[in-house]
């Protein structure tokens, strides 16, 4: 089954000074493009030309058998990098074709998971309609022509999207297109990032499928989210890296040593990257 990553730049610059990824993504990068290509199929990174560079240099284009595409720098500038930060994946979806998998940096899938994969449509995971996160839609200030489709059920619980598969264009076009009309229709700068964009991406997806007849299913459960027996996503753990060093120390230190197991041919660019050549160093 063929999947991408995406990365789209602008978010990332938004921090000021040079572009900069952290070694534990990196390093749960590496092993997410590696361990797909080993278990499911071929996989590509779609970026825009500041992220194709920083790879480049960084070492690790190679990474994607599928090649980088840099489509995003057609992304459209009226997308507000700080509301919209992941924008860039739905951009990345839809101009890709029909069945694939959009696959987080972030998220490895240890295994073979074609047999998931039919005429459902796969989420890493549903999420409770927490307020916090998913607050009321009323809320939104949006272009006065906006409306919401009348056949969307807003009582459905959301879909986290670290992993989405869609099975056909048809489906696929609906989504993204509404997705990305509401972030072009929503007029509230000052607006939460996180309330903006997962209501985009995480809650139109299972309205979008109960309209259309798609079935959705889910890689995790909700409540055992930390079950890794077949995927690993850092998600929230990425504030728990940036906060305790050792932490961070620890875990990349175990995705060095599990891709010199896995994929020694890898040990060369672990050594003349920068970022992950003091761990492969220390062991």
């Amino acid at each position: 089954m063929r999947a991408f990553h995406s990365f789209w730049s602008a978010p990332n610059r938004l921090r000021g000074g040079a572009l900069a990824i952290p070694d534990y993504e990196v390093l749960t990068m590496m092993l997410s493009a590696l361990k797909w290509r080993e278990q499911n199929g071929p996989i590509r990174m779609v970026t825009d030309s500041a992220g194709a560079a920083f790879f480049a240099r960084a070492g690790l284009s190679a990474l994607w058998d599928g090649g980088v595409d840099t489509r995003l720098d057609r992304i459209s500038p009226a997308l507000d990098p700080r509301l919209f930060w992941a924008a860039g994946k739905l951009e990345a979806l839809r101009a890709e074709s029909a069945p694939c998998v959009m696959l987080d940096t972030d998220m490895v899938v240890w295994t073979d998971v074609g047999g998931m994969l039919g005429r459902d449509a796969v989420v890493a995971h549903r999420e409770a309609l927490r307020p916090e996160v998913y607050p009321d839609p009323s809320g939104f200030s949006l272009d006065a022509d906006y409306r919401f489709p009348p056949d969307w059920d807003f009582s459905l619980p959301a879909a986290n999207t670290a992993f989405l598969y869609l099975p056909d264009d048809g489906f696929k076009a609906y989504y993204t297109g509404e997705a990305l009309r509401f972030m072009h229709a929503l007029r509230q700068p000052d607006a939460d990032p996180t309330v903006a964009m997962c209501f985009a991406e995480q809650r139109i997806l299972p309205m979008c499928a109960a309209a259309r007849g798609i079935g959705v299913r889910a890689l995790l459960n909700e409540g055992a989210l930390d079950d890794q027996r077949f995927v690993t996503h850092l998600w929230g753990q990425k504030r728990v890296f940036a906060a305790n060093p050792e932490e961070r120390v620890a875990y990349c230190l175990r995705c060095v040593l599990r891709l010199l197991q896995d994929f020694p041919e890898w040990e060369g660019a672990l050594a003349a990257n920068a970022q992950t050549r003091p761990y492969l160093e220390s062991l």
